[in-house]
Order: structure tokens, then sequence, then C-alpha cells
């Protein structure tokens, strides 16, 4: 099955619409509205890198509903190592919380170790922790 674009774009008003060819653009005000469309039609996302970061700007990260599944020990744990492996105390928990996140995005694991994005995202947390 060949990919199928949801064309996520900036207005000039400001908000974010999302549409698929064929189909009406319909406003999305979350990545939870970005999830649900993606999902819905085995769609994904195609934004320009500016669209992108506004979106962060005022919605958060993709990935901050994954972190905030997360134990706060689990939590510290990546934050603690973000390219080492997991430790073997939260390899399951975070296993459990990534299940029915889109690896689409990113996120996610590559064998015992976080796929490369989701370094990045655990890392900027880190720096930030320590601010």
């Amino acid at each position: 099955m060949s990919e199928r674009p949801l064309e996520v774009v900036r207005q000039p008003d400001g908000r974010f619409l999302a549409s698929s060819p064929g189909e009406v653009a319909v406003e999305v005000k979350s990545w939870e509205d970005v999830r649900r469309l993606r999902g819905k039609r085995h769609l994904a996302d195609h934004w320009t890198d500016a669209d992108r970061l506004a979106f962060i700007e005022l919605y958060g990260h993709p990935f901050d509903a994954w972190w905030s599944q997360l134990s706060p020990a689990a939590a510290a744990s990546l934050m603690a190592d973000p390219g080492g492996s997991v430790a073997a105390e939260h390899i399951e928990e975070v296993k459990r919380t990534l299940r029915h996140e889109s690896r689409q995005t990113g996120l996610g694991l590559d064998g015992s170790r976080l796929t490369e994005e989701t370094q990045a995202f655990v890392r900027a947390k880190a720096a930030r922790a320590k601010q």
C-alpha cells in the first residue's frame, strides 16, 4: 500500500488545516487531532519545517503524551542516558507506553534503545530539567 499524505498547513490567520487528496480540509488544534486523522485513513502527515515548529510551539511536542505516561523513575532513567539501552527495570513499561503510538513520527524503540528521534526528545527534556 502506498503512502497517502495528510498535508498539515498553517493558514494566514494562524489556524492549521489538514487534508488528504479528495478530502475536505479540517482544522487541527492538537496532536490528538493529527493522530486521529492519520490513523483513520492510514495517512502519513507532511509538514513544512516552519509549520511543524509553529504547531509544536502552540500545542506541544508530539511525544509529550507518551512522556506523560512514564513513571517518574522510568523518565529519570531515560534522561540519565538517552542514547543507551533502556534499563531492564523499565523496558516493559517503555514498551507498554509505546504500544499504541505511531512509529511514523519516529517515536519508538530500536531493539533496546530509543530511536534517534526519541533520543533527541529525551535529551532536550534532560537539558531543560538541568536548567
